[in-house]
């Protein structure tokens, strides 16, 4: 039994699903409404056997937490001067063979129904499917809800993925919201 095994076992948390068959993709995960959210899914994708990088808002980069951010393998994202986090991801994925980037549309633990749009634009501008990953704290669960491939219409991405995590526990349940889609999005 390996070490990520033994601590969900531990934890309490199984894991439903295998990872699919996919080299490259934008990983969405929810519901993130906890530090707990990171430990877990991060035990969850190294027993699955992904090959993984997290994509974390600059502001989690400051010392002393930036040190721990580099070696959980968090690349900071958004508002950094001189680059673009949409490129930077599209360039990280075009680089490597087999690799899954990993975000989280909520942002922080304040909830809010206004996912960013950010894991979309990555996902089209580098051709990969957005794989929608999930942790129940209900249920005490963890695993991969599914795999959407057709990207040709943000509003209908946002809908699935309301679909998908409809019923879904947070481990604060009041500050996880499902996305809202608008008309005409895209």
């Amino acid at each position: 039994m390996g070490i990520a095994r033994f601590l969900l076992k531990i934890l309490g948390y199984k894991i439903t699903t295998d990872f699919p068959d996919v080299r490259k993709s934008i990983m969405v995960f929810a519901p993130h409404t906890s530090y707990w959210d990171a430990v877990i899914g991060k035990l969850v994708l190294r027993e699955l056997g992904v090959r993984h990088r997290l994509l974390g808002k600059k502001e989690l980069f400051n010392f002393p937490m930036g040190f721990f951010m580099r070696k959980f393998g968090v690349i900071p994202i958004r508002g950094i001067k001189g680059h673009n986090s949409i490129y930077d991801a599209v360039n990280l994925l075009n680089k490597e063979e087999r690799i899954h980037l990993l975000i989280c549309p909520e942002g922080g633990f304040a909830p809010t129904d206004r996912w960013n749009p950010g894991f979309y634009h990555m996902a089209v501008k580098a051709h990969v499917p957005i794989v929608v990953v999930y942790i129940d704290y209900g249920r005490h669960e963890s695993g991969v809800k599914g795999v959407i491939t057709d990207l040709s219409d943000l509003n209908k991405v946002y809908q699935q993925l309301a679909e998908m995590y409809r019923g879904v526990t947070a481990r604060h349940p009041e500050d996880f919201l499902l996305p809202k889609y608008k008309e005409n999005a895209k």
